[in-house]
């Protein structure tokens, strides 16, 4: 899978068993401004500062990153302990039961395993596959997301053919990856990424992401993010805030508040990186 497919993966979660909680909100457009364009005298040059600007986990060593991720049940549940405290206690007391292991490799692939909690009946064993499901894919989509930009670098290779325009304090660079996958990304001058669109026969997206500004690079601080599958599936809006720690010399994330609209449909869920241990090359 091209690197901008996986741009595109992102965050459809935990809807499914969590309709009483869910809250309709309106999708809100997103705009990012639109430069005039001018000819780049040294694209190369600019592409080369632009990958050495961030933090970049792959040159520091990362094969992967081992955690275990603990969402944080009684504020996904919301107001059910005040409308319905046995239907919370019980929820509670099953959550507490399951385990989520994840191990992204350098690739940004996202491996999760979990423990089979017993439940008392077919419905709850039916909820509870979606919950695991529901993990499965938030996690994955926001590692897949998160690659690019603090793996690697979110910019092509130098020496792939570009189109880079500069106009004030932005520059655009576009390139066509295989599968007629057509990337669109705008910077600033300090070459942090403000906007990243992705155009494909099958989907389009567009990443909004944020930086801290850090001696060793930058680092992504939170994004949000709009996903259109051209098949005819709901328009998906998620926002993401990302605290990090430091483990074994290397800054890998701790905590995620996560919100996602999927549709009409919005959820919120906090998860905690427990328990982290790195190995390197």
């Amino acid at each position: 899978m091209s690197r901008c497919r996986r741009f595109a993966q992102i965050l459809p979660i935990l809807l499914a068993t969590l309709g009483p909680l869910i809250l309709a909100l309106p999708l809100q457009a997103q705009s990012a401004p639109t430069p005039t364009p001018l000819p780049s005298p040294d694209p190369k040059g600019i592409l080369v500062q632009a990958r050495a600007a961030y933090y970049n986990l792959a040159s520091r060593g990362f094969r992967q990153y081992r955690f275990k991720a603990i969402p944080d049940w009684a504020q996904l549940l919301g107001d059910l302990g005040r409308t319905n405290p046995a239907a919370f206690d019980s929820a509670m007391a099953l959550f507490a039961k399951v385990r989520f292991d994840v191990v992204v490799n350098a690739k940004g692939e996202a491996r999760i395993t979990h423990n089979d909690v017993e439940t008392p009946n077919a419905q709850a064993k039916a909820g509870m596959d979606q919950v695991y499901g529901g993990m499965d894919q938030m996690l994955t989509g926001f590692f897949q997301t998160w690659h690019p930009f603090m793996l690697q670098t979110p910019f092509s290779s130098p020496g792939k053919a570009l189109n880079l325009e500069e106009s004030g304090d932005t520059v655009r660079v576009r390139w066509v990856e295989e599968e007629n996958i057509k990337v669109d990304i705008l910077m600033d001058r300090s070459y942090a990424v403000t906007e990243m669109k992705v155009n494909s026969p099958a989907f389009d997206s567009v990443i909004y992401p944020v930086f801290d500004r850090q001696r060793e690079g930058l680092v992504l601080s939170s994004y949000e993010a709009d996903y259109k599958d051209k098949s005819g599936g709901p328009r998906i809006h998620v926002k993401v805030l990302i605290k990090y720690r430091p483990i074994q010399g290397l800054v890998v994330p701790s905590d995620l508040d996560l919100t996602a609209q999927v549709g009409e449909a919005n959820t919120h869920i906090l998860v905690a990186f427990t328990q982290g241990n790195i190995d390197k090359l």
